[in-house]
């Protein structure tokens, strides 16, 4: 029993991983297995009617030395057909490796778009967190200048307090009595008269 057990713990543990691998597998793994796929069948067929070809070659040699010259103008028939073949095999072999490499090059372009993309977004959020780096730096300043003060009065250090103690001086300074201030103004001043009367020189007395 233990072994049984054992047994279909293993082949659960091979299929998950079979599972995982399928799933791994992209759209574009697929394709590039179906065009690898297809150019190997051409190459197994070029490489068969190639084989025919020489075949061909040897079987219309052999009748023309047998006197039989039309029979093997008509195997060399057959051969050029073969050969044809072989030719058209060459160009979807040359198309088959070119959409293999496009793909692979669009896969490669597409890996580097995300990369960057990616890069764009890390950049982005970096800049978002250095967005208050100018308000960080202001209160950073004034955390500073303040710890100095503080560190300055701890210390004894002597400042100029020459206007703090003037205006101590000033708060103990009496205060001077002065006049009341009118509680009101009277409700017309006197008028300025309107004109200035004429003032006669006086007459002074020669002596005889």
């Amino acid at each position: 029993m233990g072994g049984a057990l054992s047994s279909s713990s293993s082949s659960g543990a091979a299929a998950a991983r079979k599972a995982g691998n399928a799933a791994s597998i992209t759209a574009i793994d697929r394709a590039v297995l179906d065009l690898k796929n297809a150019r190997d069948k051409l190459r197994r067929f070029q490489a068969r009617l190639d084989a025919e070809s020489a075949q061909l070659t040897t079987r219309a040699a052999q009748l023309l030395k047998d006197g039989k010259k039309d029979r093997a103008l008509l195997t060399l028939k057959f051969r050029r057909f073969r050969q044809d073949k072989a030719n058209q095999v060459d160009g979807q072999l040359l198309r088959l490796e070119d959409m293999v490499s496009a793909i692979r090059w669009e896969e490669r372009q597409s890996e580097v778009v995300t990369a960057l993309r990616e890069g764009n977004e890390a950049l982005k959020a970096l800049h978002e967190d250095m967005g208050d780096v100018s308000a960080l730096m202001d209160e950073t300043r004034d955390q500073l200048e303040m710890e100095r003060e503080v560190s300055a009065l701890l210390s004894g250090e002597t400042t100029d307090d020459s206007d703090l103690l003037a205006e101590l001086d000033a708060m103990a300074a009496p205060a001077l009595d002065l006049p009341a201030a009118p509680s009101s103004l009277p409700a017309a001043l006197p008028v300025a008269p309107s004109s200035v009367p004429e003032r006669r020189p006086e007459r002074v007395a020669v002596p005889a």
